[in-house]
């Protein structure tokens, strides 16, 4: 089989999850913590913060 490279992360993802790296951390413990039984909109206040930081970041780079 052959071995595949990791894609190449854009520079712009790389600063979004760097500068929203708290925001990610708590989403992902959130969704983490409710493994088998996640549902719907059950981790919606950290994803919501995560989505707003990364709003924030791609509209700052203009």
């Amino acid at each position: 089989m052959k071995e595949r490279k990791p894609a190449a992360s854009s520079p712009a993802l790389v600063r979004i999850l760097a500068v929203c790296a708290s925001q990610a951390k708590d989403y992902g413990r959130c969704i983490a913590a409710k493994v088998p039984e996640i549902e719907h909109h059950m981790c919606s206040k950290e994803f919501l913060a995560l989505r707003a930081c990364m709003q924030t970041v791609v509209k700052n780079k203009a």
